[in-house]
């Protein structure tokens, strides 16, 4: 009899211990649903995938949030952008596979903390390039925006071929040179596109403005290397001049 009640209970304990599980799990779905975020599409990277490292604006992983064009956010994201393919990627963090996530669904991105600057940030834009009728989309730094806005696109182009040596096996390596583009944008949509922010382009940016240009460029060498302070306060000073608000 006794040994009757301890199946009994045995039953009912596995019994209740089912139910509690059961409920366990249906919890954790509905929590999952209501913290879920954003879903990120992609490619996955193969593992032959080769490119120039030189050619990444970020060479290392860095934290950034992702803007969809359907105005979500996706936050916090391990992700690397590559001006020569003109992609960003991503590292899924559980598998440490990269992704090569589609442009088509991304508006902008924002790096968390680039170099110890936090403002750092690539806005999808539409122009025209290399003379084709077509216009296309593609990322570029925006680094000031107010009536006049000013994006820098981060492209390469093809600089020249190495043969090199790898454990005895000979192959070609191509090694690209980085060419900026500064992209200029009003309010009403109209760009100026240089390769070079020299003063003759400056000019023709602004040709009734030669004696300020002159001034400005006098008071503010950019030197050898055009850094994003001096962009912002050439940016700044155009404003101006056109007659717009900083």
């Amino acid at each position: 009899m006794k040994s009757k009640l301890i199946i009994v209970f045995a039953i009912l304990l596995i019994i209740s211990f089912q139910n509690i599980m059961s409920q366990g799990r249906s919890s954790g779905n509905y929590s999952d649903l209501a913290f879920s975020e954003p879903y990120l599409t992609g490619e996955l990277v193969t593992p032959d995938f080769n490119v120039d490292q030189k050619t990444y604006f970020n060479s290392d992983w860095v934290p950034g949030d992702i803007y969809l064009l359907n105005g979500e956010v996706v936050r916090n994201k391990l992700i690397k952008y590559n001006g020569l393919l003109d992609e960003l990627f991503w590292q899924e963090p559980k598998s440490g596979n990269v992704i090569k996530l589609d442009k088509e669904a991304i508006s902008q991105f924002h790096f968390l903390n680039f170099k110890g600057d936090t403002s750092v940030s690539f806005r999808k834009i539409r122009i025209k390039r290399n003379n084709i009728a077509d216009s296309s989309e593609i990322f570029g730094e925006e680094i000031y925006s107010r009536n006049l806005s000013l994006f820098v696109l981060h492209t390469f182009v093809h600089d020249r071929s190495e043969l090199i040596n790898v454990n005895g096996i000979p192959y070609q390596e191509d090694i690209y040179e980085e060419e900026p583009i500064y992209i200029f944008r009003s309010q009403d949509n109209k760009t100026f596109i240089t390769k070079s922010l020299s003063r003759k382009n400056l000019y023709s940016f602004a040709p009734g403005m030669k004696v300020k240009i002159k001034e400005f460029l006098k008071t503010n060498r950019s030197g050898r290397s055009v850094n994003k302070s001096y962009l912002i306060r050439l940016t700044q000073f155009l404003n101006t001049t056109i007659g717009g608000n900083q």
